[in-house]
Formats: C-alpha cells, structure tokens, sequence
C-alpha cells in the first residue's frame, strides 16, 4: 500500500524505518500525527515486512504518509534509510525509529534551529526509558538521559541516535549513503554522524529534551512479540496525564545526578585509567577518519556488524 504524495514538498521529510514491529510503529506514527509543525511527510519504509505494517500504515488515511517494502531483507537500518532518503522531499530531513517517540515540539524546534542557526544538522537529548530492576508499582521503567555532548559540540566519544537528528537534505548527498554494518564495526547511524563531522559539517547541539526512545535492543525478544506494552503504557501516560513529561525529565535529572555522585565518590579507578591512556589513541583515529569507537567495538565483538548481530539474537529479529 502507498498513498501519493501531496503536490507541494514539505518541511520536514520523516523516515521510519520498519521490520514487522506494526504496534510500536502505530505510536511513533502517532507522535508526529501529533507534532505542532504540520507540514511534514512520512514516508515508512519496511525491510521486507511480513505481518500487518501496511494495514497499520493505511489505517491512518492521511496522504501526508506513505509505505514502501523492499522487495529483500536488509537485517538493519541502512537500507531502509537509504531508500527513504531517495524518495524524502522535505528541505529537511529526520529519522524515527519505530521504537522511538517524538513529542510534540520536536520538528518544530528542531526547524526553528536549523534556520536560525544555519547548521547542517542538529541533534537533542533524549530521554531514555530502561527497564526496572524491580518492575513494580504504576510505572516500570527507569529513565536517564542519553546524546548530550560534554561540551556544547559534537564528540566522536559520545553516541547520538539517530531519532534526535534533523539536517539539510543536501548534508546526505555530501555524507553518501548509509554503510551497513558489514562494512564496519561501528552502528551504521554513529558511522553516517562522525563522517559528516569529518566532512566539515557543521553539527549543533539544541539543549531541548524532545525524543523519548524506548529502544528494543534492551528487551529480550522484543521482535518475537506482536505486542509492545511498554509503549503501550508510555503512550497512554504521555496523552492522559499532563504531568508524565515532567515525571519523565524530573527522574532522568535525579537518575543522572546520582550517576554523577557515584562516580565521583566511587571512581572506577581501571575505566578511568584505561580511558586516559585510549584518548590519544581515539583522537589519532578521528584525525584518520576511522570512528573511535571502532577499536573497543572490534575487540569486544572480533568482527565488522558484531554488534549489530549480538542485538538481533537479543531481540529475536533472526
């Protein structure tokens, strides 16, 4: 199933790249339905999907979005990605990962930056919702900030998921395509971030907490099941209670300041040690062009897509 695109192009072309996860997809769907900048496309790309995705797809019988499968099962985002961004009309472009949600704000402000600032590409912070330990009360997850830089610039030591980007459609001709993750031993959205810093792209931080990801790679099996109730839940407190944002970002400060109290009052001695004899080594591959993070990546996993293969025997998307 695919609905025409409108006539005129839009502002902001959203790819959501999808593989048979049709109910966390309804609601990242959902969350740019509900953005308070509307004039956006969607264009939701599966990666050789077989279960309802186009029926969820159609269901929203809004020309604005449209599905497209490919024909042959990537196994990641690379292809999928690559594929939106040939058919992306938007003068700017943003991904979505169907685990992922926006709120709101977030297109807007994320426009609002990009033509003010004149960067190429700006990202924000996320908040991070992880599993409890002890999953009991009303609300089982922990949340935590994730993407913020340690200084107000793009570092190749932090990680910056690609939910949180939005850049000129013309960074990509200059970047090229996603690489899949047979290619390198890094994730292919970190590999695509550092080659377009390394290109001279002018990349922004905007301090304005506006994804909330709830990612799959954290829960066992999470492809195996139809059902996601962990969105399920997050989706209905975000629509019905006025103050779960406010739960949502008061925790991940707390969350981050105990982090940070511990760390201090308990350094990890050997992680600080070993950190500190590896920067020179990770600014020499930056200069080189090789992300940093290849190396830790390549001797934990001893092969290019390790890590990539590690999180599909987690999530049961084999």
């Amino acid at each position: 199933m695919s609905s025409g695109p409108a006539s005129a192009p839009p502002t902001v072309s959203v790819i959501i790249a999808t593989y048979n996860r049709s109910e966390p997809l309804r609601h990242a769907i959902r969350s740019v339905c509900n953005s308070t900048l509307g004039d956006w496309e969607i264009i939701v790309v599966g990666d050789a999907c077989t279960d309802d995705t186009p029926q969820v797809v159609s269901s929203f019988d809004d020309p604005r979005i449209r599905f497209v499968n490919l024909p042959t099962r990537c196994g990641d985002m690379s292809g999928p990605h690559n594929h939106g961004l040939t058919l992306a009309r938007g003068r700017y472009v943003a991904y979505l990962n169907h685990d992922d949600l926006y709120l709101p704000n977030h297109l807007a402000k994320c426009v609002a930056e990009l033509e003010s600032s004149g960067a190429d590409l700006v990202w924000v912070p996320c908040a991070i919702a992880r599993e409890k330990a002890d999953p009991t009360g009303d609300w089982p997850f922990s949340f935590a900030l994730i993407g913020v830089p340690s200084t107000s610039e793009y570092s190749p030591l932090g990680v910056y998921f690609s939910s949180s980007w939005m850049f000129r459609r013309g960074l990509a001709d200059r970047v090229g395509p996603w690489r899949s993750p047979s290619q390198m031993y890094v994730v292919p959205s970190q590999d695509w971030l550092f080659r377009a810093w390394h290109l001279g792209a002018r990349l922004k931080f905007l301090p304005s907490v506006s994804v909330i990801l709830v990612p799959a790679g954290g829960r066992a099996g999470s492809y195996a099941r139809r059902d996601s109730p962990e969105h399920d839940l997050l989706a209905r407190r975000l629509r019905e209670d006025p103050n779960c944002l406010e739960r949502i970002l008061e925790e991940a400060a707390l969350n981050e300041a105990r982090e940070h109290f511990l760390h201090h009052r308990h350094p990890p001695l050997w992680s600080l040690a070993r950190r500190t004899m590896l920067r020179p080594v990770y600014s020499l591959l930056a200069r080189m062009g090789i992300h940093p993070f290849s190396l830790p990546m390549a001797l934990v996993y001893g092969r290019r897509g390790g890590f990539i293969r590690s999180l599909r025997r987690i999530t049961g998307a084999e």
